[in-house]
């Protein structure tokens, strides 16, 4: 076999061996830096899905502290023997859906309620021209963040005054001064949560 002209010097070889270690090198070092990337997604992921869960587990907390909160409000109302006057004078919110969300936040229609005050929220709900859905959920949220402050599932329809509307009691203490958007969702037991409607609502600075 011929050989290659030139090539038989030793500086020429040395220069050739020099390029290969640091070839070498530089392979070994990109192998180490992709191998560091990926472990450092893997953590990235893990942690995005651990806050995840416990935010979640947060919002069903909340979710409960609420509701028992709500029940001893109710309960304590019953206790002083209020109840025939709560019942008579327990206001009703009702609301209908909105076809496009604003731009901006609406501007307050509802005076600040009493932190224990029993409030009854009616949505009405759109008409789809489908089969009537089983059970509904509701979520209160604040409108600029969307930070859920209130949430009710297994909630069921009811025909009021000829329009199908859902229902849910909450206290005074969910409305504080601010706007807030709620959200509609149906709950089948045969296929995924879907949106229904949204609604919007501001509540006013008290003594405005």
């Amino acid at each position: 076999m011929r050989g290659v002209r030139g090539f038989e010097r030793p500086a020429l070889q040395w220069t050739f061996v020099v390029l290969a270690v640091a070839l070498i090198v530089v392979a070994s070092g990109e192998a180490v830096g992709l191998r560091r990337a990926r472990s450092a997604i893997a953590e990235l992921r893990a942690a995005d899905l651990n806050s995840r869960m416990e935010r979640q587990q947060l919002e069903t907390r909340l979710a409960r502290e609420q509701a028992a909160r709500e029940s001893f409000a109710l309960e304590l109302g019953r206790v002083r023997g209020s109840v025939s006057t709560t019942a008579a004078s327990e206001p009703t919110l009702t609301l209908t859906p909105t076809v496009t969300r604003r731009a901006t936040p609406p501007d307050p229609t509802v005076a600040v309620p009493a932190p224990a005050q029993s409030i009854l929220l009616r949505l009405l709900v759109p008409d789809s021209g489908t089969r009537s859905i089983d059970r509904y959920a509701v979520a209160v949220r604040t409108w600029s963040k969307g930070d859920v402050v209130w949430s009710r599932s297994d909630l069921r329809s009811s025909t009021i005054d000829r329009k199908t509307a859902v229902t849910a009691r909450l206290t005074g203490d969910v409305f504080a001064p601010g706007a807030y958007e709620i959200r509609l969702t149906n709950t089948p037991e045969d296929g995924p949560p879907a949106d229904v409607a949204f609604y919007e609502i501001a509540i006013g600075q008290p003594g405005s």
